[in-house]
């Protein structure tokens, strides 16, 4: 029965950490900058990005919660404001903003494209809220869950980038934009998610301290 539920937390956290890295929505930008790059150096720069943005989450989801403990920051404060963010973030992504503005065509592996592109605000604050959950009902095989969903997402990103070329000529600019679409929707639904249960705790402990009662 653990291994089932955790299996299932799992599949729950790759698909929202997917959602708000949304790696799809990144490719117009990272094959606008890399049109002067040769293939080597393109290779090379999808292996950091890869490898960046895995450390990043990493680092995140073992060390979010001492974060906030740090600056007196309650997981449901997190959750609310976190996913107030979240549902900015799919607004702009559905109203077809650009995630950045122009930039430059320097060293970009890291800087833009794994942060603030990828881990940027809404991915660092996913994945301290998915982390402090699962390590309160699992303690530390909850944050390898999450660790192991980063894992998958950082190897699908990598996928992703690597072949951005050959998906951009399969599915069209239409169908980029037709995805990124589609994962908007799903931010917006986890935001909702965080939300719901941020104001659900919050009147919890309300009641609680009207009543005296648990």
């Amino acid at each position: 029965m653990l291994s089932a539920n955790l299996l299932n937390a799992a599949l729950i956290c790759t698909v929202q950490i997917f959602a708000i890295l949304n790696p799809v929505s990144v490719i117009p930008t990272f094959l606008a900058m890399a049109e002067d790059r040769s293939q080597e150096e393109l290779k090379e720069i999808v292996r950091i990005v890869g490898v960046t943005i895995f450390a990043l989450m990493v680092v995140f989801a073992v060390l979010g919660d001492l974060v906030l403990q740090f600056m007196s920051i309650s997981v449901d404060d997190l959750r609310f404001g976190g996913g107030i963010l979240l549902m900015i973030i799919s607004m702009d992504m559905l109203r077809g903003m650009a995630r950045t503005k122009t930039l430059e065509k320097v060293e970009f592996a890291v800087v833009p494209i794994s942060t603030p592109l990828l881990v940027g605000p809404g991915t660092i604050t996913t994945v301290v809220i998915l982390s402090a959950d699962l390590k309160a009902s699992y303690g530390p095989l909850g944050v390898a869950t999450v660790i192991a969903a980063a894992a998958v997402t950082a190897a699908l990103t990598y996928l992703i980038m690597r072949y951005a070329s050959s998906l951009t000529r399969y599915l069209g600019i239409n169908g980029i934009r037709a995805l990124g679409r589609f994962m908007a929707i799903i931010i917006a639904a986890t935001a909702a998610d965080m939300i719901h249960k941020a104001v659900s705790d919050w009147v919890s402990e309300w009641f609680s301290s009207r009543t005296g009662k648990p």
